[in-house]
């Protein structure tokens, strides 16, 4: 069988291509090892070597407990849980700590004001019994509190909105040990206390 001439030239370029991936290939393993080794065997305290040999990072914020803004954050804290991504829906496990928690409360207990519904021949907000809850906005004086400034910044790292472009924050409650806070996105968490 007589190859011909061009396709000599491609099973040429082939074969030197294949050989070229290998030897690139080799060389970022021994890279790649050689960083490795350059650890050493002592990790720092955070760290743990697990029985398959993997590095298993702490969970919670220890590894970031220098981090103000990984603080800030709650960074380790927060898991993300994806409902559905058409439309994008995510859960933000974890998202406010229990202290922000019983601080909203607080600022929302006593201005909290039973919700309405639209009333379709005036327009108006009217009570309904199908309706339940009650809510309240943050003021924008409200808003200047360092740990509401926290939570919108949170709020607006992990929805990827400007603060500037979010809403007052509201607070809802429906009784039933669930509170409702929604700004540039709708954040719902569960508390374990009334």
């Amino acid at each position: 069988m007589v190859m011909a001439p061009s396709m000599k030239i491609v099973f040429g370029l082939l074969t030197f291509v294949t050989f070229g991936m290998i030897i690139g290939a080799l060389f970022q393993l021994a890279f790649i090892r050689k960083l490795e080794d350059s650890y050493g065997t002592d990790f720092p305290s955070f760290m743990r070597r697990q029985k398959n040999g993997y590095l298993q990072l702490p969970r919670g914020a220890t590894f970031w407990d220098n981090d103000k803004e990984a603080e800030l954050l709650r960074l380790g804290y927060v898991k993300p849980e994806v409902i559905s991504w058409l439309p994008r829906i995510l859960v933000l496990h974890n998202f406010l700590s229990m202290e922000e928690c019983d601080y909203l409360r607080a600022i929302a207990r006593p201005h909290l004001q039973v919700s309405t519904v639209v009333d379709t021949k005036t327009g108006k907000g009217i009570k309904s019994n199908v309706r339940t809850s009650s809510g309240m906005f943050l003021s924008p004086e409200e808003k200047k509190y360092p740990m509401i400034q926290a939570i919108e910044k949170r709020i607006s790292v992990f929805s990827q909105v400007p603060v500037e472009n979010g809403e007052l924050i509201q607070v809802l409650s429906t009784g039933m040990k669930k509170i409702s806070i929604t700004s540039p996105i709708t954040i719902t968490f569960q508390t374990l206390s009334t």
